[in-house]
């Protein structure tokens, strides 16, 4: 058993797919399914079950598989210790930024970090939550911002800042005459919101479950891929949404004729966190990151 036999089992565990760990893993086919078959053979049980349709893992396979994932990651430490003594950035963070976010902070943050370091490299991955946790977890991902709790046996967090949600409506509107917007003043059927698998969306919807007695939310709601295009509908008289604090810094505010307000309601925020796998080796260079984020953050969020 070596570790690249641990990289095939891995692959095949993500990928549920022999043929496709293979393009994954650089290798051919027949080698890794051999390679696993001979693994099986040392360790005396199955890990994976095999029929004609579809590859599962077994019980046994995904102990295995789990702790594959932490000898790999121990050895890449092992591998990058010298380098990352001399220079931690030597190699490209990999970070995950949910779409609700990603416009709003990385662009500022990005500019002062590399302000303070010129040799800092960062690839961004902007992604539903669903689909850059799992990168994380399979270590396509070093780190991911995120504005919902984690799974707290495979990830640990650092807590950056609670973000308040706004109101967004044209100007004009019957609510331009309230002293503060509570939920009670707003028309359910009239409400715009991002599509499912956006974290946004089901963090509006949590407001909303005591109050949405008759599922007018459910039948009336229209669905969008971006806050862009929410604030277009809204800009047009479609109805009302919630933006997140840090698109206030947007041009929209000003240009489309819409008017935002803070939202009455405590549950009317959401907590962004950066979060990474549990024994990361790079956790330093993190809090690093998540300093620059918190130096440089407008006055409508609260830092942690």
């Amino acid at each position: 058993m070596n570790i690249r036999d641990l990289e095939y089992l891995i692959a095949v565990g993500k990928n549920k797919s022999f043929s496709k760990a293979s393009i994954e893993c650089h290798v051919s086919q027949p080698t890794l399914s051999g390679q696993i078959k001979k693994l099986e053979g040392y360790l005396g049980a199955q890990i994976f079950e095999r029929t004609t349709k579809k590859i599962t893992v077994t019980t046994f396979g995904k102990e295995i598989i789990d702790k594959a994932k932490i000898i790999i990651n121990k050895a890449d430490e092992i591998k990058n210790l010298s380098s990352d003594y001399k220079n931690p950035w030597h190699q490209p963070i990999k970070i995950g930024v949910i779409p609700s976010l990603g416009p709003y902070l990385i662009p500022n943050f990005l500019l002062n970090l590399r302000k303070n370091n010129n040799n800092c490299k960062i690839y961004i991955d902007e992604d539903i939550t669903e689909n850059i946790t799992n990168k994380l977890e399979s270590r396509e991902l070093d780190a991911v911002l995120l504005a919902t709790d984690i799974d707290k046996n495979k990830f640990e967090e650092i807590k950056l800042f609670d973000e308040p949600f706004w109101v967004a409506y044209t100007k004009n509107n019957e609510l331009d005459k309230l002293d503060e917007i509570k939920t009670g003043d707003l028309n359910l059927s009239e409400m715009l919101l991002l599509s499912d698998g956006h974290c946004l969306r089901d963090q509006i919807m949590e407001i909303w479950e005591a109050y949405d007695k008759n599922n007018v939310f459910y039948e009336y709601d229209t669905k969008a891929s971006s806050l862009e295009t929410l604030v277009n509908l809204v800009s047009v008289g479609e109805g009302f949404t919630f933006v997140p604090a840090l698109a206030l810094q947007s041009a929209w505010t000003t240009d489309k004729g819409i008017q935002v307000r803070k939202l009455n309601h405590k549950k009317a925020y959401r907590r962004i966190r950066l979060v990474y796998r549990k024994n990361y080796y790079k956790k330093n260079l993190l809090l690093e990151l998540s300093e620059t984020i918190s130096q440089f953050l407008p006055n409508t969020v609260k830092k942690i």
